[in-house]
C-alpha cells in the first residue's frame, strides 16, 4: 500500500513537473510571439514611414513647381502691365484731364 501511495506521489510529482515545465514553454513561446509582433510592427511603420516621406516630398515638389509656375506668370502680367503702362501713361493722363474738365 505504501509503495502504491509513493508511485502515486511520484506520479503527481512528475506530471507537477511537466506541467511547470509546459507552462514556462508556453510563457516562452508567447514572450518570442510578442517580440517577432513587434518587430514585424516596427518594420510596417518604418516602411510606411519611408513610403509617406517618398510622398510627401513628390508633393512638394509637385506643389514648388506649381508656385514657380504661377509666380513666372504673375510677373510677366506684371511685365505686361509695366509696359503698357509705360506706353499709355500720358495718353491715359490726359484722357483723365480731359474727363474731369468735361464736366
Amino acid at each position: 500500500m505504501d509503495d502504491i501511495i509513493k508511485s502515486i506521489i511520484d506520479i503527481d510529482r512528475g506530471t507537477t513537473k511537466r506541467i511547470e515545465d509546459a507552462e514556462r514553454q508556453k510563457m516562452k513561446i508567447i514572450e518570442e510571439a510578442k517580440a517577432e509582433e513587434e518587430k514585424i510592427i516596427a518594420r510596417a511603420i518604418k516602411v510606411k514611414n519611408s513610403e509617406l516621406e517618398k510622398l510627401e516630398k513628390l508633393e512638394m515638389d509637385k506643389t514648388n513647381e506649381r508656385i514657380a509656375q504661377l509666380s513666372a506668370e504673375k510677373n510677366c502680367k506684371i511685365e505686361a502691365m509695366t509696359k503698357s503702362f509705360e506706353k499709355n501713361s500720358e495718353k491715359w493722363c490726359e484722357e483723365i484731364f480731359r474727363a474731369v474738365i468735361s464736366v
